[in-house]
């Protein structure tokens, strides 16, 4: 699809916005892109690098010749910096979906400092006026953005985790909901809300089962799940063989989204694989059979962790790597475009799939 066609489809969202349509209604038209010739539903790419988000953008296209359907970063609360509002529009000129990791805590402190940041804070309404400040920028953007927040919640290695907060998931839901409706009074109708866990538990108790911390379909638009191949010997189990395929990966964790919220489309926030411990070409080529076979038809938006950060986790890590990668991105079914991507959630919610 020509930029012009995507800049098309984005100032229809534009002006939906600026009328007062709710997240539902942020985007019209046909639902998302239908099949390719082999039948694999249309799955969009999304990308994270490190650095500004236009500027991955480019790098992005410039590396691997392809432009993704949607960027995504990070930024933590106590960084206390306002949201991008003009390289999100950036990114919506080059037909990209901007799609920002809100992480409530401060990254100098651990999980469970006394000067950390804990969900308690949020439901009393410590970060009350901060929440609204960056509301009224994801607004200000008046075209639909991606907010993951809280991600990766039944994990024990963040202070909002549910096992660093007295093992309560209603704590999470409360925060979540908090979180939300202070960025709706605020304005911000034009957020796709990512409800995000990672595709294991830890503890793996029953407190922790991601179930429990589901904040309702009234507050989600799509189901994440994140998932690495962490091979042999990672930083966190040097000694032990965690090498997994793809299916093996996401496929527990994408039956228990659907189980969840079957009116809600399923993204991967983040997935790699390292090379420690097998063939990441093979791994990456075995993912792009799956795809192209039509397993986890809801699965719609695939973030790729394009950094070498405690694996070497991006593409160009070996050759073989870097030509399966190209592979997968340029196939017909990975097609999907930003505007399109932001159509997905409200088809889910108006039609049930």
């Amino acid at each position: 699809m020509r930029i012009r066609t995507l800049l098309s489809a984005a100032v229809t969202a534009v002006a939906l916005v600026v009328a007062g349509a709710g997240v539902a209604d942020a985007a019209t038209g046909p639902g998302p892109a239908g099949a390719d010739r082999a039948g694999a539903p249309t799955r969009y790419l999304g990308m994270f690098r490190d650095g500004e988000p236009a500027t991955v953008a480019t790098e992005v296209k410039t590396l691997y010749d392809v432009t993704p359907a949607s960027v995504m970063w990070f930024d933590s609360w106590a960084s206390g910096k306002p949201f991008p509002v003009d390289q999100a529009r950036t990114l919506w000129r080059q037909g990209i979906m901007p799609h920002y990791t809100w992480e409530p805590w401060n990254t100098a402190l651990g999980p469970n400092d006394p000067g950390q940041i804990h969900l308690t804070d949020i439901i009393n309404g410590t970060w009350d006026s901060y929440i609204t400040a960056r509301a009224r920028e994801f607004a200000a953007v008046r075209l639909p953005i991606l907010v993951r927040w809280g991600h990766e919640f039944n994990g024990n290695w963040y202070p909002w985790g549910v096992a660093n907060n007295n093992t309560d998931p209603a704590l999470y839901v409360g925060a979540y909901r908090h979180v939300h409706d202070l960025a709706r009074a605020a304005g911000a109708r034009n957020v796709q809300w990512v409800w995000a866990f990672n595709n294991g538990s830890s503890p793996d108790e029953p407190y922790n089962d991601p179930a429990l911390a589901y904040p309702g379909d009234k507050y989600v638009d799509w189901v994440g799940i994140d998932g690495y191949n962490w091979g042999f010997g990672p930083s966190w189990d040097p000694a032990a063989d965690h090498w997994t395929t793809f299916d093996a990966t996401v496929a527990s964790a994408y039956a228990k989204a659907r189980a969840i919220a079957p009116r809600r489309p399923v993204m991967i926030g983040e997935f790699a694989s390292t090379e420690d411990g097998g063939d990441k070409a093979q791994w990456l080529r075995d993912m792009d059979r799956s795809l192209r076979s039509g397993n986890y038809p809801d699965l719609k938006l695939l973030t790729y962790f394009d950094v070498t950060k405690e694996e070497a986790w991006s593409p160009g890590s070996s050759p073989a790597a870097l030509d399966a990668f190209d592979t997968w991105v340029h196939r017909r079914y990975m097609g999907g475009r930003g505007a399109e991507l932001a159509r997905v959630a409200p088809h889910y919610a108006r039609s049930g799939r």
